[in-house]
C-alpha cells in the first residue's frame, strides 16, 4: 500500500513538472493554452544571439527593403553577426523582435522585457572634434611671424604667448571649434637681443646660398669683386668660388650707401638681399648694407648654442580665441611628441601599439577609468583616439557601448515600445543594470543599497551618527537618438534631514559623456520639478517630471547623487532617500 501511494505522488509530481516544461517551451503540444504575461523581464544578448538575428526571413525582407538597389540594407544586416553589435541604421528596434519572438513565443499580450545590446556608435564626441584637424610644422616664415622680426627659427617661453595671434591669421577660414595640431623647435633659452638685432635674417656666406638657393631674404657675407656702378650700387659679390650679382646697395631707407661708406673692391662685405633669376642670371635683389671691412674682418657673434625639442601642441579655436585644447573628462590630451614617431622610423601613427607603449612609458601610474586623448599624425592626416585605463591596462575605445530597449508583446506580436527608454520598478526586482558609486564612505560600509520590499535606497546615518559622504546611483545607457519630448519620473519617499538641506544633498543629474567614473564625468544637475518630501513620513510621492529634450537625438547616463560631504558643514540630520518606479519615456497618450 505505501508502495502504490509512493508510485502515485511521484506520477503526480512528474506530471505536473512535465506540463509546466512542456507548455513553456511548446513541445509536444501543438495548442498549448496556458497565459504568461510578465513584466520587468531582462535579457542580455549572446554572441549567437547576433548572429541569430541575421538569419530570420522577417529580417532580412526588412533589409533588403531599405535599400533594394544595391543591397546596402543586407550587407548592414550581416554585420550585425560579425560586429556583434547594432548601428543607427541597422537598428535593435528593428531587428530584435524577431529574435525574442522566437526565444518567447509562449508570452501574452502585456508582456515587457528590457534588452540589453551593444551598440557600434563609433569614436565619441571628442574624437570626433578631430575631424578636419589642421596638422602642420612651423615654417621660416611663421617664426618670422611669430617672431615679428627674423633670425630665430625656434619658440621660447617669451613667444608662445604669440602663437593664438599666428593662428588667428594663418587659419584665417577656422571655424570655432578647430583643432590644430602644431609642430615646432622649442627651447627655454631666451636668444641675446643681438642676435636679432636690426631685424636680421638668417646669415650665409655666398657659397652656403649657392648651394641651396631660395627666394628668401638673408643675411649673406662675401667679397666685393667686380664693381658695376658706385653710383647705383651695382657690383658683384664673391667669395672665390662663386659670383653674384647685386642689383643696387641701399641703407634701410633706400638711400645710396657707396661712397658714404669707402666700399671698394676686395672689401669683405655683408648686405642683406635675397636671391633671384628673374633676368637669367644669379643675382640679388632688394639689397641693403650692414657692414663692410677693407681686410679679415672680425667674424660675426655667432648665434649661442642651445638645446633645441621638437614640440608637437594642440589649440583649438573657441569664442575666446586660439587656446590650448582642454577638455575637463580627460585625464591628458596629448600631442604625440615628435621623438615617438623618429624612434619608431614613421612619420605617421598606424600602429595603435606605438601609442600603447608611449603611453605605458609616461603614466605608469594611470588610474582605473581615466581617460587619455592623444592627437596624432595618420596616414590621412591629423587625428586623434583615446585610450582609457581598463585596470593597469591602456585600452583604445572604439565606439561600442551598452545600451537597452524595451520591447513587448502587442497584439500577439513582439515589438520595440521606442516611446520607452527605461524602466525599472526595483522592488522586488533589484538594481538590474544600474550601479552603485562610492566616492566617500566616512567609515560607512555602503551608502545605496537594494531593498526588495522599498527600492533603491541611500542613507549616511547609523548608530546615532550623520555620516559626510557621497553615492552614486548610475543607471546604464540610455538612448534618446530617436526621442521626440523624453520625460523622467519616478516616486520617492525621504525620511529625516530637513527641507533646507535635502535638496542640496539628494540630485539627480545627467550626461552625455559617461567616463565610466563619476567623479571625472562633467554632469549636469537637474532642477527638482517638484518639492522634495519633507521628511516628516515614509511616504512614497512622485518627482514630479524632468524634461530631457535637450538631450533629443543623444546617449545619456543618470545619475543619483547622495551628497551630504558639501561645505566641510557637519550633517545636522542626514536623510534616508529611497526611489522606486523610475520611467523614462516619451509622454503617455491621452485616450
Amino acid at each position: 500500500m505505501k508502495k502504490s501511494i509512493y508510485i502515485l505522488a511521484c506520477s503526480v509530481l512528474m506530471m505536473s513538472a512535465c506540463t509546466d516544461f512542456f507548455d513553456e517551451h511548446m513541445l509536444g503540444n501543438k495548442d498549448p493554452k496556458v497565459s504568461d504575461v510578465r513584466t520587468g523581464m531582462t535579457y542580455v544578448l549572446t554572441d549567437d544571439d547576433y548572429k541569430q538575428v541575421t538569419n530570420y526571413a522577417d529580417n532580412i525582407a526588412k533589409a533588403l527593403a531599405l535599400d533594394p538597389v544595391d543591397s546596402t540594407g543586407l550587407a548592414e544586416l550581416k554585420a550585425i553577426a560579425s560586429e556583434k553589435s547594432f548601428t543607427e541604421t541597422a537598428s535593435a528596434d528593428m531587428y530584435v523582435p524577431a529574435l525574442m519572438a522566437d526565444k518567447f513565443p509562449y508570452l501574452d499580450n502585456g508582456t515587457t522585457c528590457d534588452v540589453f545590446y551593444t551598440m557600434r556608435e563609433g569614436k565619441s564626441n571628442r574624437i570626433k572634434e578631430f575631424n578636419g584637424a589642421q596638422g602642420f610644422t612651423l615654417t621660416t616664415d611663421d617664426y618670422e611671424t611669430i617672431w615679428q622680426k627674423r633670425g630665430a627659427d625656434y619658440i621660447t617661453p617669451a613667444t608662445l604667448a604669440n602663437i593664438p595671434d599666428f593662428l588667428t591669421g594663418k587659419l584665417s577660414n577656422a571655424k570655432e571649434g578647430q583643432i590644430a595640431l602644431i609642430t615646432y623647435n622649442y627651447t627655454d633659452d631666451e636668444p641675446d637681443p643681438s642676435e636679432l638685432s636690426d631685424f636680421l635674417p638668417y646669415e650665409l656666406t655666398l657659397s652656403q646660398l649657392m648651394a641651396f638657393p631660395d627666394d628668401k631674404r638673408h643675411q649673406i657675407s662675401g667679397y666685393v669683386g667686380e664693381i658695376k656702378s658706385s653710383i647705383s650700387g651695382r657690383f658683384y659679390m664673391t667669395d672665390g668660388d662663386y659670383s653674384i650679382y647685386v642689383y643696387g646697395l641701399t641703407d634701410e631707407d633706400g638711400n645710396k650707401v657707396w661712397k658714404d661708406k669707402g666700399i671698394q673692391q676686395g672689401d669683405a662685405i655683408t648686405i642683406i638681399g635675397r636671391y633671384s633669376e628673374e633676368s637669367g642670371e644669379p643675382q640679388i635683389l632688394d639689397a641693403i648694407y650692414v657692414s663692410h671691412t677693407p681686410a679679415n674682418p672680425a667674424p660675426r657673434r655667432a648665434p649661442m648654442a642651445r638645446k633645441l625639442s621638437v614640440v608637437n601642441a594642440l589649440y583649438q579655436l573657441t569664442a575666446e580665441g586660439w587656446q590650448l585644447y582642454h577638455n575637463d573628462q580627460l585625464k591628458a590630451a596629448i600631442a604625440l611628441p615628435q621623438s615617438v614617431y623618429e624612434s619608431a622610423g614613421v612619420t605617421a601613427i598606424t600602429d595603435p601599439d606605438i601609442i600603447i607603449k608611449y603611453l605605458q612609458a609616461t603614466y605608469p601610474y594611470a588610474a582605473d577609468k581615466e581617460i587619455y586623448l592623444v592627437a596624432y599624425m595618420g596616414k590621412n592626416g591629423a587625428t586623434a583616439d583615446e585610450w582609457v585605463i581598463d585596470g593597469t591596462e591602456f585600452v583604445l575605445t572604439t565606439g561600442y557601448i551598452t545600451e537597452s530597449m524595451s520591447f513587448e508583446v502587442k497584439n500577439n506580436q513582439w515589438v520595440a515600445n521606442i516611446s520607452t527608454y527605461l524602466q525599472a520598478k526595483f522592488v522586488g526586482e533589484g538594481p538590474g543594470k544600474f550601479t552603485i558609486h562610492t566616492v566617500t564612505l566616512d567609515g560607512l560600509s555602503y551608502i545605496w543599497r537594494y531593498q526588495a520590499a522599498y527600492g533603491m535606497t541611500a542613507s549616511s546615518y547609523v548608530s546615532g551618527t550623520n555620516h559626510r559622504v557621497e553615492g552614486w546611483l548610475v543607471s546604464p545607457n540610455i538612448r534618446l537618438k530617436k526621442s521626440i519630448q523624453p520625460q523622467l519620473t519616478f516616486d520617492q519617499a525621504v525620511r529625516y534631514g530637513n527641507v533646507v538641506d535635502n535638496p542640496k544633498w539628494l540630485n539627480v543629474m545627467v550626461t552625455n559623456n559617461f567616463t565610466g567614473d563619476v567623479t571625472t564625468t562633467e554632469w549636469k544637475q537637474l532642477e527638482w520639478p517638484a518639492e522634495l518630501p519633507d521628511g516628516s513620513n515614509w511616504i512614497f510621492q512622485s518627482s514630479g517630471i524632468f524634461d530631457l529634450s535637450e538631450y533629443n537625438g543623444q546617449t545619456i547616463v543618470l545619475g543619483f547623487r547622495y551628497n551630504t560631504n558639501l561645505d566641510g558643514v557637519d550633517v545636522p540630520s542626514a536623510p534616508t532617500w529611497e526611489i522606486q518606479n523610475l520611467l523614462l519615456a516619451e509622454p503617455a497618450e491621452e485616450e
